[in-house]
Order: C-alpha cells, then sequence, then structure tokens
C-alpha cells in the first residue's frame, strides 16, 4: 500500500490519561494501562493470573527473547474474562506482506486512537517487549516504555518501522550504530504485533479460572511447540534448558538476568492473585489454595535470591559466575514448579 493512499490525521493525537504500567511483563503490563485508563478495578496480580501468564514459563530454544513466545492470541482470549476485548494484529511477516501488515495496522491504530481507544504494540521499540501507544501524528506513534526518559525516548517512530524494534532514546540508536555484535534487523520482516482494547463485561471468576488453569495445564503437557521457525519450551522442559546452559556456562548474565526479573515477578504475583482468589472459589477446598499459595511463595523467595544475585544492568554484562550455587537454586525451583503443576492439576479437577 502506498503511503499516499493512508488516511492521515492533520495533528496530534494523543490519550492523556493513557500511561505505562512498568511491569516487567509488558504483555501484563500494556493489559494492565489499559484497565487503568478505562478505571477498571483490576490489579496487575488478577490480570496475570487469570490470564495464566503467573504460572507459566516459557523459554525461546536460543534463550534470547525474554518476553518472547507467541501467546499473546490465547492471553487475550482469556483477557475477556476480566473485562478487556483485545483485538488487532499479531502474525510474523516478510517482504509485501510485512509492509502490507504495516500499513493495516496504522490504519487500525488510527481509528483506535480516534475512538479514545488504548493501542499498545510489541516490538515497536524494545525487542520483546510491548509498549504503550499513547499518541500519533501524521508520521507514527509515540510510546512509553521502559527507556522513557532517556534522551530522545519520546520522539515518534514512523508507522513503517512497527515491528523492527527501532527505540528513538539516544542509548538505542548509538548501540545499533556501534555495536558489530548486535543482531542486523532484517527491515522487510518482522513481528506485527498491534492491539487496541475496549471494557466488556466480566465473566463468571470460577469459570474463568478454570480455563486459565487448562491453559497453563495444556502447555506445560505439551512441553514445547514450534512458532514462526522457533522452537519454545515450556515448564519442566524450558528449566532443564535454562539449568543446562548454566551448567555448560553458555548464558550471559545479562540474557539470565532478565529471565529472572521476569519470573520473579510472575511467582510474586502468582501469590497475590491466589489471596485475591481464595474468597471467590466455592467448589475448591480452600486448602488446596493455600498449599499452591505456599509453593508459590516457596518458589518467589528462590526467585528473589537469584534476583539479588543477578540484578539487571546496564550497560550490559556477559558473565555469569557462580555457576554452582545457581544451578542449586534452579534445581529446587524445579522441584516446586513441578509441585505446583500437581496442585493446579487437582484443583482443576474439582472446578
Amino acid at each position: 500500500m502506498k503511503e499516499d493512499k493512508i488516511m492521515q490525521p492533520t495533528e496530534l493525537v494523543k490519550l492523556g490519561q493513557y500511561r505505562f504500567s512498568g511491569l516487567d511483563a509488558s504483555l501484563v503490563g500494556a493489559m494492565k494501562s489499559a484497565a487503568d485508563y478505562y478505571r477498571m478495578p483490576l490489579t496487575a496480580a488478577w490480570i496475570y493470573g487469570m490470564t495464566g501468564l503467573a504460572f507459566l514459563h516459557v523459554l525461546d530454544e536460543n534463550m534470547a527473547e525474554p518476553n518472547g513466545g507467541p501467546l499473546e492470541p490465547e492471553v487475550f482470549r482469556l483477557a475477556r474474562n476480566i473485562g478487556l476485548d483485545i483485538q488487532g494484529i499479531h502474525v510474523y511477516a516478510e517482504g509485501e506482506t510485512f509492509a502490507r501488515l504495516q500499513a493495516e495496522a496504522w490504519e487500525k491504530a488510527k481509528q483506535a486512537m480516534y475512538a479514545s481507544r488504548p493501542v499498545f504494540a510489541k516490538n515497536i521499540d524494545i525487542r520483546n517487549q510491548t509498549s504503550v501507544i499513547h499518541a500519533i501524528d501524521d508520521t507514527g506513534y509515540y510510546t512509553y516504555t521502559w527507556h522513557t526518559g532517556y534522551e530522545h525516548s519520546e520522539e515518534v517512530i514512523p508507522w513503517n518501522l512497527l515491528g523492527l524494534s527501532r527505540c528513538p532514546c539516544i542509548h538505542c540508536v548509538l548501540d545499533r550504530q556501534s555495536s558489530a555484535t548486535e543482531e542486523v534487523t532484517d527491515s522487510s520482516a518482522g513481528l506485527i504485533s498491534l492491539h487496541w482494547t475496549n471494557p466488556i463485561q466480566a465473566a463468571d471468576e470460577e469459570a474463568s479460572f478454570k480455563e486459565a488453569l487448562e491453559f497453563v495445564i495444556r502447555l506445560n503437557e505439551k512441553a514445547a511447540f514450534q512458532w514462526s521457525g522457533r522452537t519454545y519450551l515450556v515448564g519442566s522442559k524450558a528449566y532443564e534448558h535454562w539449568l543446562t546452559a548454566v551448567e555448560n556456562r553458555t548464558l550471559d548474565k545479562y540474557m539470565f538476568s532478565l529471565f529472572v526479573e521476569i519470573l520473579t515477578e510472575a511467582r510474586n504475583h502468582a501469590v497475590a492473585f491466589l489471596a485475591e482468589l481464595r474468597g471467590v472459589l466455592k467448589q475448591v477446598n480452600p486448602a488446596l489454595v493455600d498449599e499452591l499459595m505456599l509453593i508459590y511463595s516457596e518458589m518467589a523467595s528462590e526467585y528473589q535470591i537469584l534476583k539479588g544475585m543477578y540484578p539487571y544492568s546496564e550497560p550490559r554484562e556477559h558473565e555469569l559466575t557462580q555457576h554452582e550455587r545457581c544451578a542449586e537454586i534452579l534445581r529446587g525451583i524445579m522441584a516446586l514448579e513441578a509441585k505446583a503443576t500437581v496442585t493446579m492439576m487437582g484443583i482443576y479437577e474439582t472446578l
């Protein structure tokens, strides 16, 4: 599609009350940002739990995609249960199809923004991160992200760069210009993932939780799946792969710290979610919920130790140390995850 055929806004269109929630799992953060925009009483823990993300561990085979894994369509289906109707595009594309979808997403984003609906996108600025699009003009998108506040971070991202992870902040620009080790981005291929949100009536909470558990159990039983030419590992398989990389010293500190940040956050929110859920479930023995909460509390504590050992830091640090201690903790977490899965299956069967 040629640019001169695309309807363009004549001035900046901005959603003034739409803000970035700041969660490490940026997909959950985007949904929380949309819920906050609509003043919906949804906690981050409730979103985490009812979409199943509080209980999952999905790892790309190359261990290069924190926040990776094509979970979005399933997650957005589950989000309807908590009152978020999320529509949009989520597909990897190349060549003419990639360009066509960039233009289609641009049209959809403008329509949503004109209607005062919150929009968010993945891989628009930071790779494997979902960012809030709070404004558009005749050039493209303005985002709020983890890099908001850095020099040039709030500059426009042209609409035909969607899917290419082109953060405009000074640090990312310099990295792309100077680092010979950085992966060269193909400008004619990428993940086109842009969505907009409407509030709807939430579903029954017990039934919603059962759907979330079914999603988590199904993925864990599947253990691995293919998407867009990549392999993703789930649950025990993900932990085994992660542990092997630590023991073989093939995983650097920077990537390890990103995985730990996300999983620490998820398991802490799992505990908070189960505490919120406890008084809602009428068919489930509260002792089962308490047991699951205790397991995730132990897990969260173990992750907190790893987070203290390997805090996220910039600039990127490559050397991962304390391999034996790290492996010991991961083995303990693996055992807790297996125990949690058995308990979840028991709760699922009673629902």
